[in-house]
């Protein structure tokens, strides 16, 4: 039976998990870039960022099989293509007094690495030097700092969680954390949540009456924990470092397992998630 799209998305993720790697842990500022499109320069957002991220490529920069013709390129012989997906907005018919409607629908197509391609045009991948610590904090201090509307936030005790009814973030000292990096990805997780407020994007998820350990709950996390990994990404943080303890991994693929859309959308909504935090807008 044909696998609909949502469900080989998931299993590529899943087959991540099962083999010990999470998809947004990843130290992003070690490779060149996150994953862009060589036709337009645009970094690839949502689901696309992992998809793609935890391919073996060294390269960061994609193409169809199309372009790759069109820049007088050839795919190497034996080389797969990878999966990339899109929202499509379906408008079904209606009568002339009704009002019309926009369904997302999720569409696909396939692109290959650079790597996985000869002859092809393209200019000298230049990688950028990696920021070193100082730097790197320095850079998430300003995000965090910049936030619109943001949380009031508050150091001490021995855990970092997000308060919806007083809209607060508590983070442990950062001198508890194993590295500066895991403390601003901690915290970008929790500023993850805070973006569900209903001030700021209103997830049901957050502000609803969730309980813990729920199907609910576990999806917010989830939306949480890739909201950290876009945000990481931005400025260049080691979010590897994190807990990938079997316990994490095993409450992932639970969810992903009860719900084939779960990682799609929570990518979409940690996309946004991250989007307002950097106070950036995409139409």
């Amino acid at each position: 039976m044909k696998l609909t799209i949502y469900e080989t998305v998931t299993l590529t993720i899943l087959n991540s998990l099962k083999a010990g790697v999470v998809p947004w842990r990843k130290p992003w500022h070690t490779d060149a870039s996150l994953p862009i499109s060589l036709a337009t320069g645009k970094p690839y957002r949502g689901i696309n960022s992992f998809l793609l991220g935890i391919t073996p490529y060294s390269d960061h920069r994609w193409l169809t099989f199309k372009q790759v013709q069109e820049r007088g390129g050839q795919v190497k012989k034996g080389e797969r293509s990878t999966m990339v997906v899109f929202w499509k907005y379906w408008e079904p018919p209606t009568e002339p007094d009704e009002a019309k409607k926009r369904i997302p629908v999720l569409r696909y197509f396939h692109v290959f690495n650079v790597d996985q391609c000869e002859g092809l045009d393209v200019p000298e991948l230049y990688r950028p030097k990696p920021l070193n610590e100082p730097q790197r904090i320095e850079c998430a201090e300003l995000l965090v700092q910049s936030m619109p509307n943001p949380p009031s936030i508050s150091e001490g005790g021995q855990s970092a969680w997000y308060r919806p009814s007083d809209d607060h973030v508590q983070m442990p000292p950062l001198s508890t954390f194993q590295s500066s990096d895991s403390y601003y990805a901690t915290l970008m997780h929790e500023l993850g949540h805070s973006t569900g407020h209903e001030s700021r994007l209103n997830r049901k998820e957050v502000t609803g009456n969730i309980q813990f350990g729920s199907g609910d709950y576990s999806k917010e996390e989830l939306v949480a924990e890739l909201t950290s990994a876009f945000c990481c990404a931005t400025v260049g943080l080691d979010n590897s470092l994190l807990d990938n303890a079997a316990s994490y991994i095993n409450g992932w693929l639970k969810v992903l397992k009860s719900d084939p859309k779960a990682v799609v959308i929570a990518a979409a909504q940690a996309q946004k998630a991250a989007d307002y935090i950097r106070g950036v807008t995409y139409s």
